[in-house]
């Protein structure tokens, strides 16, 4: 009998061993970011998994100048999915599940963005949708998840009333900062720097001028000294900049507060430079711009590399190399660019940095949120999202449990050329100034 109890003991404890290595979703069926198969991963041929998956609903630009916006985060979802699935999925309600997605066009206008996130909605079934270029499109959408209970995850949109009553709701997370933080690091990282003349020139919707104002005032208080002599807000998708260039040159301005993104950010640059506007502290150097979309490869390569030196950088997401586990993604990712065909096979594609590391870090984290939920009920990711963290990539974000809001430091860089990203063509970032 002594020899049969402890017989049933043994196999108790080997099979309580088992289902505990075997079973639970934080051990052996919990996914890990880069641990999936991405050898053979290719944005140009992307075979999603359909029925019972996680869905989420790419809601950006499909169409129109920016389409640029829908191609690349397809091919960073595509990365993040074929990551995850390729380590079985993950465990939501008692069954595993892969990671499918759809695109959702807003094409830059609220409008036509409430129509598509709807239809992903109602139609795609989706269980989160994710953007978006414009806060007054991501306006829609908070108020399109409150109507349909389903999780918006804002991965673009920076104007800070977004996060405030009566626009925000508990459906609303963001993973990028705010037009706040922006104005305010750009500030402090020219409190100590020579240049004290300052034009601004900025989209004319609720970001640009939220953005610029936070400038103004940090920049007051940081800087006293330091004068605006220009400031101008612009139609969103302005085509000939040169009448508000000519008045930057008249000005005598030493740096360009530039807030814009796609289509008005590439123009600009461009226009700029074949204007021949160079630096009054630098000769050898065209005018400075500060802006978080500088790091567009487009306008940079057209240009040319030295025209990109002394653009200053102020992103929210920093591709530092020399933390191991973002240099092994930069690996993964730059090893596999080199196999792409168009139109992922240009410099715009060839890191995964900047924006591109935002949005991919934001896929991440929310689907690290489901598996922590063990479901993609909203109330129930509602719940596991708030003061979660997310550090994979050695760079701590929080998620403000009171509004939602993704905290962490920012980086700041300036462009430099040559550069040590492999790429003879344009300005990349250089090391960064965290604020």
């Amino acid at each position: 009998m002594k020899s049969i109890g402890k017989g049933i003991f043994i196999l108790v404890c080997i099979l309580s061993f088992f289902s505990l290595t075997t079973f639970s979703p934080s051990t052996a069926m919990a996914f890990e970011p880069l641990k999936g198969d991405l050898s053979k991963y290719d944005p140009n041929k992307l075979t999603l998994p359909t029925g019972d998956v996680i869905k989420i609903a790419m809601w950006d630009q499909v169409s129109g100048v920016n389409a640029y916006l829908a191609e690349a985060y397809s091919a960073l979802l595509g990365f993040v999915a074929q990551d995850v699935n390729s380590q079985g999925g993950i465990k939501v309600d008692g069954k595993m599940k892969k990671v499918s997605f759809v695109l959702a066009d807003t094409q830059g206008r609220p409008d036509p963005g409430k129509r598509s996130a709807e239809k992903a909605i109602l139609q795609d079934k989706v269980d989160v949708f994710a953007g978006v270029a414009g806060s007054h499109v991501a306006k829609v959408g908070q108020a399109v998840a409150k109507e349909h209970k389903t999780i918006f995850m804002n991965v673009s949109a920076y104007s800070d009333e977004l996060m405030d009553l009566p626009d925000w709701n508990e459906y609303v997370f963001r993973t990028c900062g705010t037009s706040a933080t922006v104005g305010k690091s750009l500030a402090i990282f020219y409190e100590k720097r020579p240049e004290t003349k300052f034009y601004i020139l900025a989209q004319d919707y609720l970001w640009g001028h939220s953005s610029c104002a936070a400038f103004k005032k940090a920049l007051k208080e940081s800087k006293p000294k330091a004068q605006i002599v220009g400031e101008e807000y612009f139609p969103v998708y302005t085509k000939d900049f040169a009448p508000y260039l000519e008045k930057v040159r008249a000005s005598g301005a030493e740096v360009i507060v530039q807030m814009a993104w796609g289509a008005d950010n590439e123009n600009l640059i461009k226009q700029s430079r074949q204007l021949g506007l160079k630096s009054p502290l630098k000769p050898e150097y065209y005018i400075p711009m500060a802006s978080p979309f500088l790091d567009d490869t487009r306008p940079l390569v057209t240009v040319g590399g030295p025209a990109g030196r002394g653009l200053v950088l102020c992103t929210d997401f920093y591709l530092d190399r020399r933390v191991p586990n973002v240099k092994k993604l930069a690996d993964i990712w730059t090893g596999l660019w080199k196999t792409w065909k168009a139109p992922y096979n240009t410099e715009l594609y060839q890191w995964p940095g900047g924006g591109w590391y935002r949005n991919l870090t934001s896929y991440y984290w929310y689907l690290q949120v489901v598996q922590k939920a063990g479901s993609t009920d909203a109330k129930k990711v509602i719940a596991a999202w708030e003061g979660d963290t997310f550090d994979f990539f050695g760079w701590k974000h929080y998620m403000r449990p009171a509004d939602h809001q993704v905290i962490a430091d920012r980086p700041i860089a300036e462009m430099v050329f040559p550069n040590t990203w492999d790429n003879p063509n344009c300005a990349m970032p250089g090391d960064p100034t965290w604020i």
